[in-house]
């Protein structure tokens, strides 16, 4: 007997169908909201953000020790290596942020100064600095600002081009920040640093950061920085501090004042000071010094060193009585110009 072997159209129909079935609960195994793919893709992102938490609380605490325990920066010096997201033209570029860790040099312009360090600004912004083209000035920082208002990484302590053969430090800070309205948390400065002139000019820091030992040059370092409630401690190498803290409107408190300032011109101009700090015996300029300054109330004696006094507490309107003059004074021209206003009975009485 012949028998027809196979299966019916039938039979093959059912089949696909069950097949088809088959795929489209595979795929939405693999595929769907709880799917393997999606899942496994969510248990990657997890372990990439945890390795990253992690990274960032070794970071944390590696920072911790170094703030405590100093940087040994000849040891990072000879470990960095440029980052590997660094596009600048010149990957031998590596630069050495205040945490003692590379930092992306992109984000950074740097111009050798004539006398072998760095500045962060170009060559066109210091070009601009130096013929008082203010508007020509544009920040040395070239990145964005976080949520919070800080920077991306920190700021360069020592720039290498030769891929870590030869490292030199940073020394200039001028005008860094200008106009940096997206600044609210002022970065630790880098500890080679000697100018921080115009530096958080214009910015809205609220607390100003540490200043390190080696500064000398303060004008105008938180100018217009309208915010700024807390001030730093100043350094004994400063000596001029030209409108440091001029038109920081919301300050109240004022810091000490080195032995070695010589400088004093406009440095608290049109602030909220209540009292003012004492005025060592190297201060030779005070013009405008406490203009504007309509909360003073008290002032110290001034130093036998100071020589103009220009303008010094012009608009002074709650100062009832006047320092004594020392006798080397020179210049007075409208020192206590406008203290009284219509309807306030502010008046001088002289000591």
């Amino acid at each position: 007997k012949k028998e027809n072997k196979g299966i019916t159209l039938i039979a093959l129909v059912i089949t696909v169908i069950v097949l088809l079935i088959l795929a489209g609960v595979t795929i939405a195994t693999l595929t769907g909201d709880n799917g393997i793919l999606t899942r496994a893709q969510e248990v990657k992102n997890k372990t990439e953000q945890a390795q990253k938490d992690e990274e960032n609380i070794l970071s944390n605490y590696e920072d911790k020790i170094n703030e405590y325990a100093g940087i040994d920066w000849n040891e990072a010096m000879s470990n960095a290596k440029a980052p590997e997201d660094q596009k600048t033209t010149s990957k031998n570029v590596i630069g050495l942020g205040t945490n003692g860790r590379a930092v992306n040099m992109d984000l950074w312009e740097y111009t050798l100064l004539e006398d072998g360090t760095y500045s962060l600004l170009s060559v066109d912004s210091l070009d601009a600095i130096e013929n008082k083209v203010w508007d020509n000035v544009v920040s040395g920082y070239k990145g964005s600002y976080d949520e919070e208002g800080k920077i991306s990484g920190t700021i360069p302590n020592y720039i290498s081009t030769d891929n870590g053969n030869n490292y030199i430090p940073v020394t200039s800070l001028s005008n860094l920040f200008r106009n940096c309205t997206g600044l609210k948390i002022a970065p630790q400065l880098p500890s080679t640093v000697t100018d921080i002139s115009n530096t958080f000019n214009s910015t809205s820091i609220i607390e100003a950061p540490e200043i390190p030992n080696g500064v000398t040059d303060m004008n105008s370092t938180f100018q217009n920085c309208t915010k700024l409630t807390t001030p730093p401690k100043i350094p004994n190498s400063v000596t001029n501090m030209q409108g440091t803290f001029a038109k920081c409107s919301s300050l109240e408190i004022a810091p000490a004042i080195p032995n070695g300032v010589i400088n004093m011109y406009g440095t608290f101009q049109n602030t909220s000071i209540i009292e003012a700090p004492e005025i060592p015996n190297s201060v030779t300029n005070m013009d405008f010094t406490f203009s504007g300054c309509t909360s003073l109330t008290t002032v110290s004696n001034l130093p036998d060193s100071l020589e103009n006094m220009s303008l010094t507490f012009t608009n002074c309107i709650s100062l009832v009585i006047a320092p004594h003059i020392p006798n080397g004074v020179q210049d007075m021209y409208s020192a206590f110009w406008r203290l009284y206003q219509s309807g306030n009975s502010a008046t001088i009485n002289s000591k």
